[in-house]
């Protein structure tokens, strides 16, 4: 898909309006009609983060891929506990799908956990029993390349960095899954490509419009696919 040449340049990193180039989400926000940013106020935070990292991590030729989600993205402005703690559920069961199939039932376990959770309503006690189950799972550094085992690593210490007192158990549970699948492919378990960037960044596209499924699913939006010319509706609005 291509989109009309007065638009700017999907590429890597935050930019000024004016520089004749945006990350994915700062398309979105000119496209929503939002304030130019790169954390517009139409996208839920996740699936922001998500489609940020993705675009910087892609290369130049391989951007364009996001373009069918731009459309996607905005209008996500639902939120809520089980919403988020489906989402990172989601996260987990994409990455047990590339560890060895040995390794998976330990993974699984923990989402089962998580999932046991939806809907719950738990208190103070019962996220910080996640986060210790979480930081009690073994991190034991396995037979991968050192950015392989790099990224890994660095992903399952997300949970100090979720700690608040908003955080609720559902999404806490949720969490520890995702760490525990990060400990384990950092083992050695994960047979995919998660040290070469962009490669993994193509992965995650399909990824991301997996997650806007999710969010699809659990908030009842009529998910619509967006098409070139839906692209150039859009731009056509604001020129």
């Amino acid at each position: 898909m291509t989109v009309p040449d007065f638009l700017p340049t999907l590429s890597h990193g935050a930019h000024d309006a004016d520089a004749g180039e945006a990350c994915v989400m700062e398309y979105v926000s000119l496209l929503a009609g939002e304030e130019w940013s790169d954390r517009p106020e139409c996208t839920h935070p996740i699936l922001a983060h998500e489609a940020r990292t993705t675009n910087d991590l892609l290369l130049d030729h391989d951007r364009p891929r996001l373009v069918p989600l731009v459309g996607r993205l905005f209008g996500t402005t639902q939120d809520s506990p089980d919403l988020r703690a489906r989402l990172r559920i989601a996260q987990a069961r994409q990455l047990i799908a590339l560890l060895d199939p040995v390794s998976r039932p330990r993974a699984l376990a923990a989402v089962t956990r998580a999932e046991s959770w939806l809907g719950r309503e738990g208190d103070e006690q019962d996220v910080r029993q996640a986060f210790a189950d979480a930081m009690a799972f073994p991190m034991v550094s396995g037979d991968l390349d050192l950015e392989h085992l790099a990224f890994h690593e660095n992903a399952s210490r997300m949970f100090p960095f979720a700690m608040s007192p908003e955080l609720e158990a559902s999404e806490a549970y949720a969490l520890t899954a995702l760490v525990v699948a990060h400990r384990i492919a950092a083992s050695g378990e994960c047979l995919a490509d998660c040290g070469n960037g962009p490669a993994r960044a193509r992965r995650m596209v399909k990824d991301l419009g997996r997650l806007i499924d999710v969010y699809d699913d659990v908030t009842g939006r009529v998910a619509t696919d967006v098409t070139e010319s839906d692209v150039r509706e859009l731009a056509d609005s604001l020129s």
